[in-house]
């Protein structure tokens, strides 16, 4: 666990719960497709990335009342449209 984990988790705690359909399955290993407020339809991925940009991100997410991958999903929708491919 990271040096920041614990307080994660307890600042996760005090984020409101959402709809358990969102959750991820991560005992399958089978890709978990989630049907979110907008009607999208979001698959499980993942990836490698810098430890202090993880870090980063995690503490981005707890500040704003976010899950992490709503943080993920919007930059990579930003960079995209900023590039042209979106």
């Amino acid at each position: 666990m990271s040096k920041f984990g614990g307080a994660l988790k307890k600042l996760e705690g005090l984020q409101p719960k959402g709809d358990n359909s969102s959750e991820e399955n991560l005992k399958s290993g089978k890709p978990e497709i989630a049907n979110i407020e907008k009607g999208l339809e979001r698959e499980k991925y993942s990836t490698f990335l810098d430890r202090e940009l993880i870090t980063a991100l995690k503490l981005h997410a707890v500040r704003h009342r976010m899950k992490h991958h709503h943080v993920v999903e919007a930059a990579l929708r930003l960079y995209l449209e900023q590039e042209g491919e979106s």
